[in-house]
This record gives C-alpha cells, structure tokens and sequence, in this order.
C-alpha cells in the first residue's frame, strides 16, 4: 500500500495524503463533540471528513471561475455564452424593465 494512503481496520481509508489543504483547531462542546464523533461512525467517516462534509454542504459548492469562454453551438456557435454573473446581471435588467413597462403579473388569454 502507498505511504500516501492509511487503511483502517475497518477497512477505510482514514489517513488520505491531502496536501493543498489547511489545517484548523477549535474549541468544541464536548456534547457536541461526542455527537459528532457518533455521526462520523455511522456514516462510515473519520470525524475531520465528517466536518468536512458538513461544512461543504452548508456553505455550498464551489464556482469555479472559467478561464476559457464556453462554446456554443448550432446557429449560435461565433458567440461567446456569458458567464453566470453575466447572465445574472443582464436577466435582472430585462426584470426590472418588464417591471418597469408593467408587464408583470399581465399574461395574455
């Protein structure tokens, strides 16, 4: 087995090599702590991938930001799609001019 990997007896691998990441120490109610470390078990994880995990899902995925525009294709495909933030900011100005206008809430038969 490589020296990057530990195997728990359990069969688990507990001790993942993950070198881009940072370490941090906090002060936790033991209660808490106690209740953490019984989640963990139950879901198979070390209690530190069990944080992890919590915190990720809290806080929500990570955008990543393109460093290349996308394609598109079809009759569209000598454009440049707009970045999600492009995307926001030009669909909330044709929001506030339907608003504007008084469009909204009007459907037609």
């Amino acid at each position: 087995m490589s020296s990057s990997r530990l195997r728990h007896q359990s069969g688990r691998i507990t001790g993942e090599y993950m070198a881009a990441t940072a370490m941090m120490t906090l002060r936790i109610d033991p209660d808490l702590l106690a209740r953490l470390k019984a989640r963990a078990k139950r879901e198979g994880r070390s209690v530190s991938a069990e944080v992890v995990r919590m915190i990720a899902k809290e806080v929500g995925p990570v955008l990543s930001r393109r460093t290349r525009p996308t394609t598109t294709k079809g009759m569209f495909a000598d454009l440049e799609a707009p970045t999600l933030e492009e995307f926001k900011r030009l669909r909330r100005s044709f929001s506030a001019a339907i608003v504007t206008r008084g469009g909204r809430g009007r459907r037609s038969a």
